[in-house]
């Protein structure tokens, strides 16, 4: 990794680097705590930190850049099985991650050569994307998906189901990788147990969050007119659009149930007010459209209320895959914490 590694001198000629990983300093740190119980294994570090590369083509937004933000976690372990069994359950744990959480279907798990940060086995976690940082092989008859790796022979045939001709190739980006490093790092940092100073059994996992944001906005949008988020990592959760008018009896009524709306465990501080007042309610709307935001009740600022019938909002939902927002139709006071309290 030396070559992209950020290097730089300070004024009394000291050298220092830009952290691209942290397995050394995670390694250093666990054996800096002494005597671990055996109740404590297995020990799981994890930050969320800002890393630089000096990549030699930075590209595509926040899919390719010099700094990035990633989630890491790393675990230790007292033996190869308990390494392994811990693997297993947080790669389990990612898959939820992308899968449910992020309602990102269309992910694929690949094996793939652990490359400088060592080990003997990693996985990559990728999702579609036309710009092709990656490709992976699947399988068009049992969907098993597989690393393409540049140079390499081609493959044509699936091992998994045993049906030949049946691979395609599909562009896709990174987004996560799991590796299992063995004593690489704790034999040289001598992180060890105390008993018989057996190296610790290490794995490492990394979510890359920028990456993960850009690609997931990727995969949900259609066009450039609206975009389309994961829910759990949308802005906000409810957007709400008033009438270009302080005084309209719609923004009254919002403003009489807003903050109470903002109190309910679903939506604190997860509501976005557009009170702006010069700005049409369909020019705001197609705003909101266009920032991701998942739920969106609008105020009518028509001319004309009737005050015999109980006011009413209009209710659009974003659909994934789709730049056209959906109308829910209009929604009562009752009606709308009744929607709030299943976001």
């Amino acid at each position: 990794m030396s070559s992209e590694m950020f290097k730089l001198e300070d004024r009394l000629k000291h050298h220092f680097c830009l952290q691209p990983t942290a397995e050394e300093m995670i390694t250093e740190l666990v054996r800096n705590f002494g005597t671990l119980r055996s109740t404590q294994f297995p020990l799981l570090i994890y930050q969320s930190s800002p890393k630089f590369r000096d990549e030699m083509n930075p590209r595509f937004g926040l899919l390719r850049g010099k700094q990035f933000l990633m989630n890491d976690l790393y675990s230790f372990d007292v033996d190869e099985k308990a390494a392994k069994d811990t693997y297993k359950i947080v790669c389990q744990t990612y898959e939820r991650i992308f899968r449910h959480h992020l309602k990102l279907e269309n992910l694929f798990i690949v094996e793939a050569n652990p490359g400088a940060m060592g080990g003997s086995i990693s996985h990559e976690y990728q999702l579609p994307n036309s710009c092709a940082e990656d490709k992976v092989y699947l399988c068009k008859k049992c969907s098993t998906a597989y690393k393409f790796e540049v140079g390499s022979e081609a493959k044509t045939d699936c091992i998994a189901c045993k049906s030949s001709d049946s691979l395609a190739v599909v562009d896709t980006v990174e987004v996560g990788h799991t590796f299992q490093l063995g004593d690489k790092y704790s034999s040289v940092f001598n992180a060890t147990m105390s008993d018989n100073k057996t190296p610790y059994y290490m794995c490492c996992f990394g979510i890359g969050v920028t990456r993960t944001v850009a690609a997931s906005i990727d995969v949900l949008s259609t066009s450039q007119n609206a975009m389309r988020l994961p829910e759990s990592i949308s802005p906000f959760k409810l957007a709400v659009i008033l009438p270009n008018s302080d005084s309209h009896p719609n923004t009254l009524f919002v403003n009489s149930f807003i903050h109470e709306l903002d109190q309910l465990p679903t939506l604190r501080n997860e509501i976005l007010v557009d009170d702006r007042l010069d700005k049409s309610i369909g020019r705001k709307l197609a705003e909101m459209n266009q920032l991701g935001v998942p739920h969106i009740l609008v105020a009518p600022g028509k001319k004309y209320v009737d005050f015999c019938e109980p006011p009413r909002l209009e209710y659009y939902r974003a659909i994934p895959k789709s730049d056209q927002l959906l109308s829910e139709g209009l929604v009562s006071h009752s009606q709308i914490f009744q929607i709030a309290h299943m976001l």
